[in-house]
């Protein structure tokens, strides 16, 4: 549990680091995109601390080509 809190409370404080100069900029796309990352991070990050399993992108890499690798293989072989 206070894992997670100090994930939010670090995630909050990047934030209110780094918001405030891009506000001054007026660099909303750049806003945008790091808020979706920060929240990404964030995510990830709490989802291994709780212990749940993340897919790799391997995994669904595996997934899509399997089919095709055993076609090769009975091609091939």
């Amino acid at each position: 549990m206070w894992a997670i809190i100090g994930t939010v409370c670090t995630g909050a404080i990047i934030s209110f680091l780094e918001i405030p100069p891009l506000i001054k900029k007026k660099c909303w796309k750049e806003i945008v995109i790091f808020i979706l990352l920060l929240l990404v991070g964030m995510t990830l990050s709490i989802l291994i601390i709780k212990d749940i399993s993340i897919p790799t992108p391997i995994d669904w890499i595996t997934k899509i080509y399997s089919p095709l690798a055993h076609f090769m293989d009975r091609i091939l072989s």
